[in-house]
């Protein structure tokens, strides 16, 4: 399968981890996002920012599975979040996971194509055939 995972920036580390398990089981991920680096301010690095926003929709709507793991903060992982569910209304794929201890922090987390789960490992066993 492949999947997509936002998560604040901060969470780079816990992303790459998760990255190399899925890759280690047989799937990939659309967009490695943890390889872009910071570019802030975005108006100082316009074209990355543009390039890399082109990118990581269309690694969302790339996925078959989408994943944000939840943090008290964040804004990129939310409009990733948005096109996840249009994407899921419109071609009802991808799966949609939010996880982590912060799993109930907006009411898109409760849109009926999300699944919360409280860790990565719930994930994986939900999509196990």
């Amino acid at each position: 399968m492949k999947f997509y995972i936002a998560s604040r920036f901060g969470k780079a580390a816990e992303v790459k981890e998760m990255t190399k398990k899925l890759e280690e089981m047989g799937h990939s991920v659309t967009t490695d996002w943890t390889q872009h680096g910071a570019i802030k301010p975005y108006s100082q690095n316009a074209s990355k920012a543009m390039l890399y926003s082109i990118e990581d929709v269309q690694g969302v709507l790339n996925s078959d599975v989408f994943i944000l793991i939840t943090d008290e903060g964040g804004k990129g992982m939310y409009v990733e979040l948005g096109v996840a569910i249009a994407s899921f209304i419109e071609k009802k794929t991808p799966r949609i996971y939010i996880v982590g201890a912060h799993n109930e922090n907006t009411i898109f987390f409760f849109h009926p194509s999300v699944s919360r789960k409280d860790s990565i490992q719930d994930v994986l066993d939900d999509i196990r055939p």
